[in-house]
Formats: C-alpha cells, structure tokens, sequence
C-alpha cells in the first residue's frame, strides 16, 4: 500500500493544535511550538504551509520577517521551524513543504529568504552561505550553516547582520 502524496496548504486556526503537536513530536522537545505560538500571538507569521496526508496534519513551515543592519528594501523572511511528524520523516515531506514554501516567498516578491540549517541540506533549494553575500546572522556567527537565497540582488559589498523575529530569543 502506498501513501498518498501529501496536500501541502495554509493552514487555517483549527489547524494549530495538530501543527503544535507536530513540532513537539518532530523535535522531541516543545522549544519550536512555544515559538510557533509566540509569532502567531504577535502576527509575525508571513507565510505557513501545512502536509496534510489523510485528513492528518504531517508536516509545517513557517516564514516570518526578518531584519537587515543596515536595512535592506523589500520583504526579507526567514525559514524556521520546518517539521516533519517522525512516522512521515524521510519520505519526502519536508522538500515538498521547503519547495512550496520557497515558491510562496518568491510569488510574495520576496527580496532575501534566510535559514539557519545543515547547509547539505538547503543547498538543494538554491540557499548559499550568507557570508558569500557579506552578511551574516546577528546572534552569533553560525558559519555556513547560515544560508540565503537572494532573491532581488539585495546583496552589497556593505556588510550586513540579518536578525530574526524577537520571538526566537524568547525560547
């Protein structure tokens, strides 16, 4: 029997109890849904894509604003949490979410979309070290683990930091 490929869409209210669960199980802790909760109480969320397989709830991606110093023009978003349910991880869920999601960001004139990951990873979705473009993560220097995908040639030979939301320092 094969599983049915999943129905990636925004989620609605209703969904937020299964998406919760989702990033508690995928992460084995509840750090990622206490900041999932956090951007939704403050309207930080810009975008969200849910894997809906079997009226279940399998997988979720977030796309919140981030910040440039010194500014950048444009939307700048940043990937995080993306979460796959553990039954469905290795199955393909995740690309399809990060795809659809990067395909949203770029349709909503996105101008940068950053994400702090295993760099093996997003590489295959068109991220590339952020230091490549003279910018790098406000917090602390995370490498390259630190990736973008420059979508409006905002990249300058001025350095930049790009910080996340206030909720991620909250958790």
């Amino acid at each position: 029997m094969s599983i049915a490929a999943p129905i990636i869409r925004s989620p609605d209210e209703a969904d937020r109890p299964a998406i919760l669960s989702v990033l508690t199980a995928a992460f084995g802790r509840d750090d990622e849904a206490r900041l999932v909760e956090k951007l939704w109480a403050a309207k930080a969320m810009v975008l969200e894509f849910a894997a809906e397989q079997g009226n279940a709830i399998t997988g979720y991606c977030a796309f919140s604003n981030v910040t440039a110093d010194p500014a950048i023009g444009g939307l700048l978003l940043g990937l995080a949490p993306v979460a796959v349910a553990p039954g469905s991880q290795n199955s393909g869920i995740g690309k399809v979410l990060v795809e659809h999601g990067i395909h949203g960001c770029r349709s909503n004139d996105a101008a940068l979309i950053v994400v702090l990951g295993a760099p093996k990873y997003y590489e295959r979705f068109g991220f590339e070290p952020a230091s490549s473009f003279n910018m790098r993560w406000a917090v602390q220097d995370a490498g390259d683990a630190f990736q973008l995908i420059d979508c409006a040639g905002v990249a300058s030979s001025v350095a930049h930091k790009i910080d996340y939301h206030p909720a991620f320092s909250e958790v």
